[in-house]
């Protein structure tokens, strides 16, 4: 086969849902229809786009597999005139393989198999999936009783040349299977994803897929799933093609109005092949590659039929322009002003922020929407943790409604979010306040009352059943008549979500999880935990952010006094850091023990040249922190078992069924506390 000088390729992202097999399959069509409408000969789909991604055990069950293969059949009589790649769970050898189905003009033409599984953090996959060895090649012997080429294979199609397949893992390895590839003539590499968001991932992606494409002298494209294709991950369909170390195209993150999107690029093959011939040491790499110095050559399987384009490639960049042109913030975020327009004003430091909102209304919607549920109710507080979470549901309508006025708006958040302000003698003013001003302005359908009857009723029925009369000035009642209050609330909300047919959200944050400031049943009440994986400082700057960049009024209100649980009596002036520590602090604790894994000590050395200010030079009350954040982090891991369930933004989480996986039971740390004292003592 003659090399082509250009050819036209096609990546799409796809709201996929576990176990959806014929809407999965509809989606897969209608970007193949769209990516052929354009003329694109080959198409990138996400990994496991036929079958879901986050399948968990039910991979292993033999429908799942049966139905995977049905709905590649499904497929198959679409891809007549183009290439393109079909995900699913395969068994072979009497394991099971995460793999890519390369199919074109109707028939399957091989498959790969995953070589890099995701595996720590929340990923899992070696509990279902098998590695595939690298360099090796085999038949597989499929359900329709044909045999394909599976494992280390290149292709070759007329009109395309040779290519190579990555799946999502493969790309973040430093020895990466297309590396191996190209040297072995794929000029075209491209990268079946499903790869989470979490806050800051799309810069790596695009460092990642620059470097490629210029370290491999290749187009190298990028696919990657939207939604959430069950629950806890949020995936920001990432779409990218890039060559030789420059993006040439990119797809919308976070997309609400659209469950299938496709981008596409003719793409210059010639100058890659020309540069390769030009490039000393891809030269003697080729050479120490047939010598077998790389390992065995991956097996070379040719596509039949003729995949070649009429178009030509745009002209490059000129060289003195390369790096000159402006660029927005961040081509691939696109948000709506409070009216609805799309905003373009984007700063570097509003990124952040904006995906965190994006990733958070986008998870919100996809669980409403893949579970039927059609309310919402929340116990709005006046506080940063329940305003944080009625401004997401209200961006989330807002971002499934572009085309509603502001009043509309206001009218459709009325019908599907309802909130609820319960008072008693310890709550303040300020807090009612906030909570109504922040419900006016978003719209919801908001209801008040006073539970101190409840309260009251509540102590007089202990003293009849213990015959303790239950005090304030009595410390240890301090407890019991804290957690009354916030459970009657939580019983409440309860019976208000049930008549609205709602699902209660939960306001609980990361940091107050990581130290069980909260308490079971009462502000833990809950199907949903939307900012479960939050710090509390990002709560207090996110608010801040967004009644800037949206110009919502009503959230200053909510920072005229510090954070408090208004659990005790006024006049004893209850703040949550008071009750705990700076949060500040405490969040960079979490940090160190948690994604960094220190023990105190090491938490101590890390921090205390910074912090030596913020304690006046004396050491033991930065113990004393330390102290109480290690006891209470490993005291509280019972509740943070019987969590609701929470969506992963952040570097880390403390879910303990998909992140952080800590024994309920175990000393807390006592030996290495003690050692902490001695390093203390010797200062």
């Amino acid at each position: 086969m003659s090399a082509p000088r250009a050819a036209h390729i096609a990546a799409a992202s796809l709201n996929q849902t576990v176990g959806d097999w014929a809407g999965n399959a509809d989606r897969i069509i209608a970007a193949l229809t769209e990516a052929k409408q354009r003329g694109a000969r080959m198409l990138l789909l996400p990994e496991l786009n036929l079958s879901g991604y986050s399948l968990g055990d039910r991979v292993l069950r033999r429908g799942t597999l049966e139905h995977s293969w049905r709905a590649l059949e499904s497929v198959l009589p679409h891809t007549e005139g183009i290439i393109t790649f079909l995900g699913l769970p395969i068994r072979f050898r009497g394991v099971l393989y995460n793999a890519i189905a390369v199919v074109a003009n109707q028939e399957i033409c091989g498959f790969i198999a995953k070589e890099n599984l995701a595996t720590g953090d929340v990923e899992y996959e070696n509990r279902w999936y098998s590695g595939w060895p690298r360099g090796q090649s085999d038949r597989f012997e499929a359900p329709n009783g044909k045999h394909y080429p599976i494992g280390s294979l290149l292709f070759e199609a007329n009109g395309l040349g040779k290519f190579a397949v990555e799946v999502c893992e493969d790309a973040w390895k430093g020895m990466r299977p297309a590396s191996v590839a190209a040297l072995a003539g794929a000029t075209i590499v491209v990268n079946a994803s499903a790869s989470w968001f979490v806050l800051g991932k799309q810069a790596m992606r695009r460092r990642m897929i620059t470097q490629n494409s210029e370290e491999d002298l290749s187009v190298y494209a990028f696919s990657s799933l939207v939604g959430c294709d069950d629950t806890r991950l949020i995936f920001d369909g990432s779409l990218l093609i890039a060559v030789d170390g420059q993006i040439l195209n990119e797809g919308q993150r976070f997309r609400f109005s659209e469950d299938v999107q496709v981008i596409d690029q003719v793409v210059d093959i010639e100058s890659l092949a020309r540069k390769r011939m030009v490039t000393g040491s891809w030269r003697q790499q080729v050479e120490a590659l047939h010598r077998g110095d790389f390992g065995p050559l991956p097996e070379l399987v040719t596509i039949s039929g003729d995949f070649s384009t009429p178009s030509s490639a745009p002209a490059p960049t000129p060289y003195w322009l390369r790096g000159t042109t402006v660029r927005p913030a961040d081509p691939s975020l696109l948000w709506l002003r409070a009216d609805g327009v799309i905003g373009q004003d984007l700063l570097e430091t509003d990124i952040p922020h904006l995906e965190l909102e994006l990733a958070l209304c986008l998870a919100m919607r996809e669980y409403l929407r893949k579970t039927g549920i059609p309310c919402v109710a929340l116990a709005l507080s006046g506080g940063r943790d329940s305003t944080m979470c009625a401004l997401i549901l209200h961006r989330m309508l807002r971002y499934e409604n572009p085309s509603l006025s502001v009043a509309e708006l206001k009218a459709l958040t009325a019908q599907k979010f309802v909130t609820v302000w319960m008072e008693t003698e310890n709550s303040s003013a300020y807090t009612r306040n906030a909570a109504q001003l922040v419900a006016d302005e978003i719209g919801s359908k908001h209801l008040a009352t006073s539970i101190q009857s409840a309260f009251d009723l509540h102590l007089q029925l202990t003293e009849k059943l213990t015959g303790t009369a239950l005090s304030w000035s009595n410390p240890a009642h301090d407890l019991p008549l804290q957690n009354v209050q916030a459970r009657l609330r939580g019983s409440l909300v309860w019976m208000v979500a049930n008549l609205h047919n709602a699902l209660l959200l939960t306001t609980s944050n990361l940091s107050e999880a990581a130290v069980g400031y909260a308490t079971m049943d009462g502000d833990t009440a809950g199907g949903l935990a939307p900012i479960a994986n939050v710090p509390k400082s990002l709560v207090g700057l996110w608010l801040q952010w967004a009644a800037r960049f949206h110009g919502l009024a009503s959230v200053q209100s909510v920072f005229k006094a510090p954070a408090t649980a208004e659990l005790r009596p006024l006049e004893q002036a209850q703040t949550d850091e008071d009750d705990l520590m700076p949060f500040f602090i405490l969040d960079q604790l979490m940090f160190l023990f948690v994604q960094k894994g220190q023990d105190p000590v090491e938490m101590f050395d890390t921090l205390w040249p910074s912090l030596q200010a913020h304690y006046g030079g004396d050491p033991k009350a930065f113990v004393a922190h330390i102290r109480t954040f290690v006891k209470r982090m490993c005291a509280a891991q019972w509740k943070r078992e019987r969590f609701a369930i929470s969506f992963r933004v952040t570097a880390f989480d403390l879910d303990p069924k998909t992140g952080f996986r800590f024994p309920p039971v175990q000393a807390p740390f006592t030996a290495e506390l003690k050692e902490l004292d001695e390093r203390v003592a010797s200062l």
